[in-house]
């Protein structure tokens, strides 16, 4: 407040000391006015409010049943697609399928491996399938499409292609994947 009155002091001297100075001195004074004026108002309307949020009743807490939250429905959706899953003694057999399929449709392959792992603390298990074959682009395509869409719980894990010769449409493929199996619970 004292700034305030120091600046006013000093506006109403220039103002008083010459004729040019007035005009901008008259325009400055009539703009600390018009500065004040709305901080005074914005002031009390703030005061305003303040009191008016005071008086307001307390809301009544709600009593509303709570709705499922989105874990719980996330969770629910895992265990049935878990559920849908082959089990670990499954396993075999799907990998001898796979195989079938690279041998239906005309892919030569001279060895596979296979080996499980559990995975610590779920029930799930894996089996890794290393598969090297050879075919054409056409016959790699069909294959991974089909056992891909034939097991929803078969992962490409790894997938490399090489061609020796740019003459040739024959290509080496070496493919990895992941079949995730629900682990047996213990008897």
């Amino acid at each position: 407040m004292a700034l305030l009155k120091l600046q006013m002091q000093r506006l109403i001297f220039r103002w008083q000391q010459g004729r040019s100075g007035q005009r901008w001195l008259t325009a400055m004074l009539v703009l600390v006015l018009l500065l004040a004026a709305l901080l005074s108002h914005a002031l009390f309307t703030r005061h305003q409010l303040q009191q008016a949020l005071q008086q307001l009743p307390e809301p009544a807490p709600a009593s509303r049943t709570p709705l499922p939250s989105l874990a719980a429905s996330a969770a629910a959706t895992t265990i049935q697609a878990l559920q849908q899953w082959p089990s670990e003694e499954q396993a075999d057999a799907i990998s001898a399928e796979i195989l079938a399929q690279a041998d239906a449709l005309g892919m030569i392959f001279e060895r596979a491996e296979f080996q499980s792992i559990p995975i610590e603390h779920a029930t799930l298990q894996i089996q890794r399938i290393k598969l090297p074959l050879k075919g054409d682009y056409l016959q790699v395509r069909q294959f991974l499409n089909q056992v891909l869409q034939d097991y929803p719980s078969l992962a490409l894990s790894k997938f490399k292609l090489q061609r020796s010769d740019v003459m040739q449409t024959a290509v080496e493929a070496y493919i990895e994947f992941s079949l995730y199996t629900r682990r047996q619970e213990p008897a």
